[in-house]
């Protein structure tokens, strides 16, 4: 009976966090943008991205939205490349600069880390501080900005993505203190994880929740 318990307490959380992120995403969809004007947005483009090598081909073990855009199948709007990572504007912005620094290798998400990734994510956090150098300097030097991944089930997208946001001060508060808000659990640091990983340690203090 306890176990029954326990499986019908963790479908009915699962059932409700679904709604909730659910829910959000129709907020997000029906009024967009709750910071004004987003002027910071490279070209939109499709192109092929190079994989890294030793990946699969035509990122065929990709089944995500981000798989398809680095095969070129979906534009996006880039702002740098790597041979191991991409970086690309969100679709749907909620600062100045809000970019997507993702791993070319298919990744999951932050539960699919090990700690011998951990200089992966300080290769993602690099290339975020190139594009706050290089975008928006003075958030930057003020410290003004959030890197941060979503973890399951409040991911989006089930492509490891780091969101890179600022001026931080300037976002809306409802994704500022909400949405992407480090101290909470759908949202944890960069930093967070990569002292989790080089410590032996899984990326996140919590339980898959499936």
């Amino acid at each position: 009976n306890n176990e029954r318990c326990k499986s019908f307490l963790k479908i009915t959380r699962a059932n409700f966090i679904g709604a909730t992120m659910g829910g959000l995403s129709c907020f997000q969809a029906l009024f967009g943008n709750l910071n004004g004007d987003i002027t910071d947005q490279p070209p939109s483009m499709r192109v092929y991205y190079e994989p890294p090598p030793g990946s699969v081909p035509d990122y065929a073990d990709n089944p995500s939205v981000f798989g398809r855009i680095l095969n070129g199948d979906l534009p996006c709007r880039a702002y740098k490349e790597t041979t191991e990572l991409l970086s690309f504007h969100d679709k749907y912005p909620h600062a100045k600069l809000h970019a997507l620094v993702i791993p070319k290798r298919y990744v999951q998400n932050v539960y699919s880390l090990t700690p011998k990734d951990a200089n992966l994510i300080q290769d993602m956090r690099r290339m975020g501080l190139e594009l706050l150098e290089e975008r928006q300097p003075k958030a930057l030097e003020a410290n003004d900005y959030i890197f941060c991944f979503h973890v399951p089930p409040f991911n989006s997208v089930d492509h490891l993505h780091l969101h890179v946001l600022a001026p931080a001060s300037e976002m809306s508060f409802f994704y500022r203190r909400g949405k992407y808000n480090c101290d909470t659990r759908w949202c944890v640091g960069d930093l967070e994880v990569i002292e989790r990983l080089k410590g032996g340690q899984v990326a996140v203090p919590y339980d898959r929740p499936f």
